[in-house]
């Protein structure tokens, strides 16, 4: 029956506890232009759920009902949202990915132990359980929000027929069987050889294992002004430390040593007869990666053999990029992958301190960005906090909500400063900035009445600014306004800040990345202020000319800071695959991240482009170096597949930085790709890399939109960082032969030394400092009666089960019923995840771990 009371605290109370959601994706094939969700309602609660005063909040990455929720431009959602017939129940665009649901006139109530479901759609496509966030919630007018308990986890069902797990009619993609990832771990290297150091050291004579030094007895660390690079064999082992050799024992010698020739280079000898270690390095961070080398050596037992290794790294950018503002992520779980980058000598870590859903950093006389910009809450009031997104619920207290003090910042800096890795702070803007606009005009209603110079000071738009959009991640305020001067008095602030922040902790601050990334086309097409710089022609040229305005205003800032700057590619993308003049900026270096390499988009061309203009190129393809994307084509992996469907460590490990266009392969569907294709038959397509040492190096990357706990970014990260250390600091014989067949052989050989040296040495290391990193679920065969295991990393033990319950860890005969498989750990603690052998053939693409 149809009741129309409101809705009470109690009442509220009783259904968010009880009410029990489930939702399903129906189907995804309608072209990939929409899926298909059914929600069911079984309400558990005591109470029925009536009246017509509450409203359910959840998130999708796309619009919901866009054929009827979006303008007829596509520009903005209506703000009466779209009424689903025969239900009574209104979906609402709120802004960026948080939509709501609410009853209108004539809605049945659900009565307790009632069940109701609902269907609409959704643009694009969901392929994944972690497309559909958690931590729905409840609210009514007046009343305290309540997280719907059954939605904090596996309240979405299973995906179990293709119609769930394509996108479209032409998706290629699959979930892998185990026999399946059994014939794709199948190693084909026949002479499997262990690397002795990962990343690979560039040359390495004279080792002779049949002498070897033991290291077991004492052992005298011998060196002059190299304390914290000795201190990271200290930490490890009781060595003493002198500066005199001893006369028994084993003296490991720590020097610099200026006449080797890379700025990060290193030599180790290790010379059983005269019982001794010799590092030394062009500089001190030379010298520690030959620390980490021995470290290394030393990690499968107290003897090593006579070597001498000489090493340079690849490129001078071996870097990490981790987003901590879409979801906080805690200091402490820098400082560990940290300790990873050091262990595999990865130089730079890229922190993306702002962005729409987050501001992360405290800012000396601006409170509110944290106060209100760290928080995202469902509030009634402005300027309380930032709304729920990406599944952070109603309350400050998930991953949605945190930010690094004054204290922690420069914590994290000496952290880095003792590892020799670069923090590099990325602040974007001018889209993406939603957390900084709506902190300051916090500030701005804080101080209108009293001072209106004060207000303005730091207010990032234009009031008048009458232009309607959305962003890519559907957020429709997220820009600021660049033709006003308080947002470059705000940059400057913030950068001037940043700097103070990098020199009191001894790590001078020398790039600032402002981001510059997806701003909407039509952000400033009615701006007042905008209006006023009197710029002619078409929407999108009218936008060019700001984006350029506005860089050219933040290198100056930062020029005059003394800084480098640094931007992703569309930043400074003038058009055509082409950037703006390099000439524009006084910045001694101007970086610039190449990301956008979907083939079939067509800007893969960026990154040549760039180089031959001058720019400094990182190359951070989100084909190969994405780490936010699944390990394999399956609805359980966590992440987005907006790129390639998936990234295993095995594609990173693949990557050809310096033969950009031999990466090309498959489609986002999967389709097979040549390189005509993407360049055409004269590579009219695909310009040449002329300036190859304006390739500055290589990055990976952690957006975070479905990273909500510590355990989730190890997971992402790890073992791919190791994948991406490998290409970072070595170039393989391999990367270099022209002829595709040969080079593949080759480099599958090399993989497979690789993956064997994972699975027997280097992931027991990441054990032993706590990184649970990704535990690839194992293969299965039927041979001759019998099931056979193997894995991604040769050395991992697989267990079976026929129940789930109870495992063992042999050959097995089958029966016909089915087996469970899984995974352990290299230190046997942790498990992959289960899944079920049933000898049926199936085919797929590379599911390497």
């Amino acid at each position: 029956y149809v009741n129309s009371q409101i809705v009470t605290q109690l009442d509220l109370d009783k259904i968010a506890s009880g009410l029990d959601i489930k939702v399903d994706v129906v189907e995804n094939l309608d072209d990939g232009s929409q899926h298909l969700f059914k929600v069911t309602f079984s309400n558990k609660a005591l109470t029925s759920l009536s009246g017509l005063n509450w409203k359910i909040f959840f998130y999708s990455f796309f619009i919901v009902e866009s054929k009827h929720i979006l303008s007829e431009d596509g520009l903005y959602a209506k703000p009466e949202g779209y009424t689903l017939p025969n239900v009574n129940l209104k979906l609402r665009h709120e802004n960026g990915g948080l939509f709501s649901m609410s009853p209108t006139t004539g809605f049945i109530d659900l009565p307790p132990n009632g069940e109701r479901e609902i269907t609409f759609y959704a643009a694009n496509w969901a392929v994944s359980k972690t497309d559909i966030a958690p931590n729905w919630y409840i609210t009514a007018d007046g009343l305290n929000a309540r997280l719907i308990d059954s939605t904090k986890e596996g309240f979405v069902r299973e995906f179990i027929n293709a119609k769930q797990w394509k996108r479209m009619k032409a998706d290629k993609y699959d979930p892998y069987s185990p026999m399946a990832r059994y014939q794709r771990y199948k190693v084909t290297n026949p002479n499997v050889q262990m690397k002795m150091v990962i990343p690979t050291p560039k040359e390495m004579s004279n080792h002779d294992t049949t002498k070897l030094l033991d290291i077991s007895g004492k052992v005298t660390i011998v060196h002059s002004g190299l304390d914290n690079e000795a201190s990271f064999l200290t930490d490890v082992y009781n060595f003493d430390i002198s500066n005199t050799a001893s006369t028994n024992g084993v003296n490991i010698y720590l020097s610099v040593n200026n006449t080797i020739p890379s700025i990060e280079g290193y030599t180790l000898t290790v010379n059983p007869s005269e019982k001794s270690v010799i590092i030394n390095g062009k500089t001190n961070a030379g010298v520690l990666y030959g620390v980490q080398s021995l470290l290394s050596l030393l990690s499968h037992g107290r003897s090593i053999s006579q070597m001498e290794i000489r090493d340079e790294p690849r490129f001078q950018y071996r870097g990490m990029f981790i987003d901590v503002a879409r979801n906080f992520i805690p200091k402490t779980v820098l400082e560990k992958l940290m300790d990873a980058m050091t262990m595999y000598k990865l130089n730079k870590l890229h922190l993306h301190l702002a962005d729409d859903e987050g501001w992360r950093i405290e800012i000396n006389d601006l409170p509110e960005l944290i106060e209100v910009g760290s928080k995202r809450c469902h509030a009634e009031k402005k300027g309380v906090c930032l709304i729920p997104q990406l599944g952070s619920g109603p309350y400050n207290t998930t991953s949605g909500s945190g930010f690094y003090s004054i204290q922690d910042y420069k914590d994290i800096l000496s952290y880095a400063k003792k590892r020799h890795i670069e923090v590099i702070p990325e602040i974007d803007m001018p889209g993406h900035a939603r957390a900084a606009i709506i902190s300051m005009e916090a500030r701005y209603r804080k101080y209108n009445t009293t001072s209106i110079n004060q207000a303005q000071k730091y207010r990032l738009i234009d009031p008048d600014n009458k232009s309607h959009f959305l962003s890519v991640q559907n957020f429709k305020d997220n820009a600021v306004n660049p033709c006003i001067e308080s947002t470059y008095d705000f940059i400057d602030k913030i950068v001037s800040e940043l700097k103070a922040m990098h020199s009191a902790a001894g790590h001078p601050l020398n790039v600032y990345h402002f981001g510059g990334d997806e701003v909407a086309h039509t952000a400033w097409v009615n701006s007042t202020k905008c209006h006023q710089l009197h710029l002619f022609g078409d929407a999108e040229s009218i936008r060019n000319e700001l984006k350029m305005l506005f860089t050219q205003r933040v290198a100056n800032i930062t020029f005059n800071h003394g800084l480098n700057i640094a931007g992703w590619e569309d930043g400074f993308n003038a058009g055509n695959g082409m950037p703006f003049n390099r000439g524009m900026y006084q910045n001694h270096q101007v970086y610039s991240n190449a990301w956008d390499n979907v083939w079939e988009w067509g800007e893969a061309r960026r990154a040549y482009n760039y180089a031959n203009s001058g720019y400094k190129v990182i190359m951070s393809h989100a084909t190969h170096l994405y780490f936010d994307h699944p390990y394999e084509p399956d609805p359980e992996e966590r992440g987005l597949y907006w790129a390639p469907r998936f990234t295993d460590s095995y594609k990173t490990f693949g990557f050809l930085p310096d033969n950009l266009y031999e990466n090309i392969d498959v489609t986002r569907m999967g389709v097979p790709l040549s390189k005509s294709d993407v360049c055409g038959v004269n590579n009219n397509k695909c310009p040449p890399l002329l300036k190859p040492e304006n390739i500055a190096g290589v990055q990976g990357h952690l957006w975070s939109e479905t990273i909500l706990s510590e355990d989730n970014v190890y997971y992402m990260v790890f073992p791919r960082l190791l994948a991406l250390a490998e290409r970072a600091w070595h170039k393989a014989p391999w990367e270099s032969v022209a002829e595709n067949i040969k080079r593949n052989r080759d480099m599958n050989n090399d993989w497979d030394n690789f993956a064997e040296t994972l699975g027997k040495k280097e992931l027991n290391r990441l054990d032993s400092i706590g990184i649970k990193y990704r535990i690839p679920p194992p293969g299965g065969n039927l041979d001759g009666g019998e099931i056979k295991f193997n894995t991604a990393f040769p050395g991992l033990s697989v267990e079976y089960s026929s129940n789930s319950q109870t495992w063992n860890n042999r050959t097995i005969p089958y029966t016909g019923s089915p087996v469970f498989l899984r995974t352990k750990s290299a230190d046997g603690k942790r498990t992959s995840r289960i899944v079920q052998f049933s000898p049926i053939k199936s085919s797929a693409l590379h599911p390497f771990g």
